[in-house]
């Protein structure tokens, strides 16, 4: 991270955006990468508004639809960021993003023509193997075309992804499985062996290779640059991954509470993300598309607006104050998410449980807007991939499988009602943002008596 004074605008100026403007149309390749991230997660979330068709047609418990959305998703995805992470720090990172959107594209495609559930599972897995390449890469690119005061604003519109995509999964998941389960579809599906739930992941998965082909053919590699007191450099050494772990946990040692608070908070995220559309139609007995009507614009405004909080919070701090003072804010947003997550899934009113979701996800967009920028100012450029795709891995090693795998099991040995759901939501998704909280208040408190900054 840069740590050189700003002692005025026309200095700061001179220092830092200068070498960064020499990227051709920096914000062009923040909003195709943000749409690309959108989509991933549009195909990893549409299975949670196919959960009651996909368990009736292939006979699945909760256990192994929890599986399907989270352990055996996760882990897929976890493992692969480890491998793609060197590539990351060391090759062509455009390339690389490219193609892992046709991989995962045509993946998400291939779980339409699955007919049990180990077929369903190797084609989740191949969707997750390939989507884990994209955010370590993307927002190694962001750190060496913009200043880092700049970099958490750019990172803030990508982390927008998950809750466009999300809402996107819910409403137009929704509203294709609606389309295609009655009428002319329907009989069109049935008579070549086709259910609503298949053609819905055939419809969400090709559409990412043309945003395979717009970021292989319109989006070139920047130059790796690490801000220094004498400007943006290129850099060719290639540290150790033992050089990156000494960095992360030796010499910033904020990062061990940071990691572990932003695993907890994923953890609530997955199991929201699972298990309330199915809490909607067991407990309040909605249909697919009420639901996705209903939650998804909850869902999308409250991410929307909390991520532009993260981004407007951005703008409040300088290159010498954006570690302690990102740290803060995600301290401050993750307390006020306890209470609704608490209340969420417990309330008996339908419109009031939405109402609540929707503040859920504006209180941990806030945090998850943030949450890479620590790593993409604090660490050096050639271990900034390996650092993202240690943090990715954790999340979804630990939070994309315990959280909604927990859901599930907890709701089964409670009754598997939708009352025993809701109080299930609440145990894992309650706990999970208070640890959060703990945890991103110790990592503000390290780096202020460090003097870090």
């Amino acid at each position: 991270m840069s740590d050189h004074p700003v002692s005025s605008r026309l200095a700061a100026d001179a220092a830092h955006i200068t070498p960064y403007e020499s990227v051709r149309h920096p914000v062009y390749i923040v909003l195709l990468f943000f749409v690309c991230f959108a989509f991933s997660y549009l195909d990893r979330q549409v299975v949670s508004i196919l959960v009651q068709p996909i368990k009736q047609s292939l006979a699945l418990t909760d256990t192994q639809i929890g599986l399907l959305q989270g352990f055996s998703f996760t882990m897929c995805y976890a493992t692969a960021g480890v491998f793609v992470a060197r590539l990351v720090d060391r090759g062509n990172r455009v390339k690389l993003i490219a193609a892992c959107i046709a991989i995962w594209a045509i993946s998400t495609a291939a779980c339409g023509f699955a007919t049990n559930f180990t077929e369903l599972l190797l084609a989740r897995a191949g969707t997750a193997v390939a989507e884990a390449a994209l955010s370590p890469a993307a927002l190694s690119i962001f750190s060496d075309i913009f200043p880092p005061r700049r970099v958490a604003r750019a990172s803030s519109v990508f982390m927008l992804g998950p809750y466009v995509g999300g809402g996107a999964a819910l409403f137009g998941g929704g509203m294709l499985l609606s389309a295609a389960a009655t009428g002319d579809g329907y009989a069109w599906l049935g008579a070549r062996g086709f259910t609503p739930w298949q053609a819905v992941f055939v419809a969400v998965g090709l559409p990412g290779l043309l945003l395979a082909a717009l970021v292989a053919f319109t989006v070139r590699e920047p130059a790796r640059r690490e801000a220094g007191a004498h400007g943006a450099r290129q850099l060719d050494e290639m540290p150790s991954m033992r050089d990156v772990l000494a960095e992360l946990f030796v010499r910033n040692r904020f990062c061990l509470p940071y990691f572990a608070a932003y695993v907890a908070l994923i953890t609530l995220f997955y199991s929201h993300a699972a298990w309330f559309p199915t809490l909607l139609m067991r407990h309040f007995h909605l249909a697919p598309k009420v639901v996705g009507q209903m939650a998804a614009p909850a869902y999308m405004i409250g991410g929307i607006l909390g991520v532009a909080c993260a981004g407007l919070l951005a703008t409040r701090v300088t290159d010498d104050t954006t570690l302690r003072k990102v740290l803060g804010f995600s301290a401050f947003a993750v307390a006020l998410l306890v209470p609704a997550a608490i209340a969420m899934p417990l309330v008996a009113n339908s419109e009031l449980a939405i109402v609540l979701y929707g503040v859920s996800a504006l209180t941990a967009s806030i945090a998850m807007g943030l949450a890479p920028v620590p790593l993409q100012i604090a660490v050096p450029n050639r271990m900034r991939g390996r650092s993202l795709a240690l943090l990715v891995f954790m999340t979804n090693a630990i939070s994309g499988g315990v959280g909604p795998l927990s859901v599930g099991y907890l709701n089964e040995r409670l009754g598997a009602t939708g009352a025993s759901l809701g109080i299930s939501l609440a145990i894992v998704g309650g706990a999970s943002a208070f640890v959060s909280t703990i945890l991103y208040a110790l990592a503000t408190r390290r780096v202020t008596a460090a003097g870090a900054h």
